[in-house]
């Protein structure tokens, strides 16, 4: 068996059970897969094994991304000043429906080495862009050949029709093949001795259902029994779901209807949740999440930008519920969860100070969340959202070995940087992110990829990002076709 040692580098990590941060001078030694041991100068392995010196670099748990769309690396266009609303006729309407399975692949391949460069390890892959039973093989590949760890969630849902006009026949096409499409890729797993559900050795197949999302859903629910049974018999986790909340979307309240049809299970991953905290929030949401062990995948910076809602992360924080951070949709905003941390924490403690200065008229004393709260919330928070913390989300021994090096020391953004996680969350960069490892192997390794060179896929990635854009609608058409979408719900046009 291969042994990795990494000598001489702080461990930034929380422990599974302790809420302390820990920052410490130690050695780690992984071997196949696994840490096996953390300790200040272990001594090196008898047979092979490689040596890496991390001398002025920080050792950290990968993070662990729990909502984001990976294929959509191909759709940056002209999107991030959209709202959601915008997003919804403009993209998922009238583009993603057009979008090949070479383009998804494509874009599913840069988007998780996207990931990885940005210290990424583990990403829950909400992939809704499966238009043909082309889609998800050519995409499953892509993520496989990344090396990155996902949970390639299948987008159980049928393209928008043109015009909008939605009919059963429709509906019943997609649905027959891809709940068929479904069922072979778990069984893929168990005749090739991995286990149902399981697509290589750090990928697996989850569910992304957003079909079960408003209370006029539920006349539907013997089809959304049926799927969801589907996916639990195959072991298929998580199942995530889309929960908004905000100005631009429908005060529903998802977490009671998934418990209203009898579904709602640790494995269902709400992700936003922010109707939680906003209009016609009920504390018996709460109460289930928190009964349930479900979980909240929480993506602050795209949340804010489209009018979802506010972030929840803290607020389930507090809760204990489970919660991690994700960066949802790449087509539009930042695809590193350096960026979330920073925003779910500096908003939250906004939130915070507002209240006190409402309630009290005085000024906060201190912050009531630190730097390492977010940290944990991007590694830990992470694997507990996934109900991983058993395997995931800390540098400890009998974890898998998904681990991130970053240099300080030669660090323009961290060479001054006193506490290593306000550094970490504030000022580290996806440039510092000089090494990953993930399941024991290197995917990044001296600021360069190595499962595949970013050049080999930079010319094929703008190739189909021109050829998505060459589709779109003229901007006078874009704009009549959305207007006259807003009036027909009844959103207003400023």
């Amino acid at each position: 068996m291969s042994a990795t040692l990494l000598k001489g580098g702080l461990v930034l990590t929380f422990k599974n059970n302790d809420p302390t941060p820990h920052a410490f001078k130690a050695d780690v030694l992984i071997k196949g897969d696994t840490i096996v041991e953390v300790a200040p100068d272990l001594t090196v392995p008898h047979g092979s094994c490689e040596i890496v010196d991390c001398t002025g670099k920080w050792v950290t748990p990968g993070q662990i991304d729990t909502h984001r769309h990976v294929w959509m690396s191909i759709m940056r266009g002209q999107h991030s000043d959209w709202l959601l609303t915008e997003y919804l006729v403009k993209m998922t309407a009238m583009q993603s429906p057009h979008v090949t399975a070479s383009e998804a692949s494509i874009g599913t391949l840069a988007g998780c080495l996207e990931a990885i460069h940005h210290g990424v390890t583990c990403v829950v892959d909400h992939a809704h862009c499966i238009n043909t039973p082309d889609h998800a093989p050519a995409m499953i590949a892509a993520t496989i050949k990344s090396g990155i760890r996902s949970k390639f969630c299948y987008g159980r849902v049928a393209p928008i029709p043109a015009g909008f006009q939605f009919t059963p026949e429709h509906a019943e096409k997609y649905r027959s093949w891809q709940v068929k499409q479904i069922t072979e890729l778990a069984e893929q797993g168990v005749q090739s001795g991995m286990g149902a559900g399981r697509l290589s050795d750090r990928v697996d197949l989850g569910l992304a259902y957003d079909a079960l999302s408003r209370q006029a859903d539920l006349k539907n629910l013997g089809e959304h029994q049926e799927i969801i049974k589907l996916a639990r018999k195959h072991g298929l986790s998580p199942i995530t779901t889309h929960y908004a909340g905000g100005p631009v979307a429908q005060y529903s309240h998802n977490v009671k209807i998934w418990a209203d049809a009898g579904l709602l299970d640790k494995d269902v991953l709400f992700s936003h949740a922010n109707g939680l905290t906003h209009k016609d929030s009920v504390e018996e949401e709460w109460d289930l999440l928190l009964k349930t062990g479900a979980s909240i995948g929480s993506t602050p910076e795209d949340e804010l930008g489209v009018a979802l809602g506010n972030p929840v992360a803290y607020e389930a924080v507090k809760r204990g519920v489970r919660v991690g951070l994700g960066c949802d949709c790449v087509a539009y905003q930042s695809a590193d969860l350096f960026t979330q941390m920073r925003i779910a924490l500096q908003w939250q403690r906004g939130h915070d100070h507002a209240v006190v200065a409402s309630s009290s008229g005085t000024a906060p004393l201190y912050h009531k969340y630190s730097s390492a709260s977010a940290f944990r919330l991007a590694t830990l928070g992470g694997a507990e959202a996934l109900h991983l913390e058993h395997k995931l989300g800390t540098i400890e021994p009998g974890k898998l070995a998904d681990i991130v090096v970053i240099s300080v020391d030669d660090s323009i953004n961290l060479a001054g940087t006193i506490d290593p996680f306000q550094g970490y969350v504030f000022w580290t960069k996806g440039e510092d992110v000089t090494d990953v490892m993930i399941n024991g192997e290197w995917v990044k390794r001296d600021g360069a990829l190595t499962k595949v060179k970013w050049g080999d896929v930079v010319g094929d990635l703008r190739k189909a990002i021109k050829g998505v854009e060459d589709r779109r609608a003229s901007p006078a058409e874009e704009k009549m076709i959305y207007e006259a979408t807003c009036k027909q719900v009844g959103c207003a046009i400023q």
